[in-house]
């Protein structure tokens, strides 16, 4: 019998079936129809779901090869005290802590891949590392230098904490770049020794040991620093955060 024909026939013997009968023949021929609608309705309402619902973020902290004292108690205790300071409704906004980044381990590539793109993709609003783990993103020009950002009263109150760099070195290995000299090896201050320096610019912020962050987490020496992005998004926010962090208890 022809295929036609023989599709009539069950189409004839649909009509008078039972519901049952009707339901059966359906499903034989439509489930996959039925199935893949299914996924994307659901695929859909979950996406427009999080648009909506989804917070905006007030501030992107990176802890660079940082690592939380308590790491099995919910990280928004770690938040919780800088909400208050800026006075941040954590119902309305996120604020990031950010550990994921975890440099001269087994995931170096990968670690060190994310940090590029978090960068580049102006994601951060501030960094705090120990200060060897710093020094190649802080030469490489990523951090504001922070007579442009603070007003006097700050540069005033946090002059004996400055992390510095040489902008001398930066231009020199920002020329290296340029002329393909990939084998030169810069060689970089002491961060506390502006005297050294030919041209000293403070990049970072040296936390004191009471500072809130050092209080919940840990990092790879005691001499930690938080700098600011230059491509922040959120400028006022991330000076926020710098207050809070030079606060002390």
């Amino acid at each position: 019998m022809p295929v036609m024909d023989e599709f009539k026939k069950e189409r004839e013997a649909m009509k008078n079936g039972t519901p049952k009968q009707k339901l059966a023949y359906f499903w034989d021929y439509y489930k996959w129809h039925v199935i893949i609608s299914v996924i994307v309705l659901v695929t859909a309402v979950s996406f427009i779901y999080q648009a909506v619902t989804r917070k905006s973020v007030a501030l992107y902290a990176l802890l660079l090869n940082a690592a939380e004292y308590n790491f099995m108690e919910d990280n928004s205790k770690n938040t919780a005290a800088f909400a208050e300071y800026a006075d941040i409704d954590e119902n309305k906004f996120d604020i990031m802590y950010d550990t994921s980044v975890q440099l001269g381990t087994v995931d170096d590539y990968t670690s060190a891949q994310k940090l590029m793109v978090y960068i580049a993709a102006a994601e951060l609003d501030v960094m705090v590392s120990d200060s060897d783990s710093l020094t190649k993103y802080a030469y490489q020009g990523n951090f504001h230098d922070l007579r442009q950002i603070l007003t006097e009263e700050q540069l005033s109150a946090y002059q004996d904490f400055f992390y510095y760099i040489d902008g001398a070195v930066v231009d020199e290995i920002s020329a290296a770049s340029k002329g393909g000299n990939y084998d030169f090896v810069p060689e970089y201050a002491d961060p506390r020794r502006p005297e050294d320096m030919e041209n000293p610019v403070p990049a970072g912020l040296f936390l004191q040991e009471n500072s809130p962050l050092l209080q919940d987490y840990s990092f790879r020496n005691d001499q930690v620093v938080v700098s600011v992005l230059i491509n922040t998004e959120r400028p006022e926010q991330a000076l926020n955060f710098v207050d809070f962090l030079m606060q002390g208890e």
